[in-house]
């Protein structure tokens, strides 16, 4: 526990690292005309799972294999992915509150509805009217929220396996 606590500022510092890179990664495709949402927000899981790795490797340091327990190193990157995710989300949640968020989203949400009108016949046809109607009652109720709370609850739940694949690299 004690060397859990001594890291505690690293874990910090790789979290708000990972939250730049994050932000970084999303203006980067807001400037190219691409929306970081939906499909073009996932390859920012990469950053995660690097700063998974990062950790682990200087958690366990030189003792690799011997004085770290597997549980400890995973519990210490989930504790990393739970506060990288969660001021993921916060930071999410407020940006798609400000005026250029709204905008970003108001635009995301008429692409979605555009491209989804292009598969109406499919999609009736394959699911039936009242599936079709669902699926833009989803897409219209896309908000702040969602968005935020959809951030977290992915993040926590991709990076459970490469968890679990890096601690038992580290503890060998």
């Amino acid at each position: 526990m004690k060397n859990f606590i001594a890291q505690l500022p690293r874990l910090t510092l790789v979290s708000l690292m990972t939250l730049l890179l994050l932000l970084l990664y999303s203006y980067v495709f807001q400037a190219n005309g691409i929306i970081p949402l939906g499909g073009k927000k996932a390859p920012n899981y990469v950053f995660l799972l690097i700063g998974q790795v990062l950790l682990a490797r200087l958690f366990v340091g030189k003792n690799r294999g011997s004085s770290v327990h597997f549980l400890q190193l995973f519990g210490f990157q989930y504790v990393y992915v739970f506060m990288t995710a969660a001021l993921s989300a916060i930071s999410l949640y407020y940006f798609y509150q400000s005026p250029m968020g709204i905008s970003w989203l108001q635009e995301y949400v008429a692409g979605s509805l555009q491209e989804l009108v292009q598969y109406q016949q499919a999609i009736v046809k394959q699911e039936g009217a009242a599936y079709f109607a669902q699926l833009q009652e989803g897409i219209r109720g896309i908000d702040a929220g969602s968005i935020a709370k959809d951030d977290l609850s992915q993040k926590l739940a991709l990076a459970f396996l490469p968890n679990l694949l890096i601690s038992l690299y580290f503890k060998q």
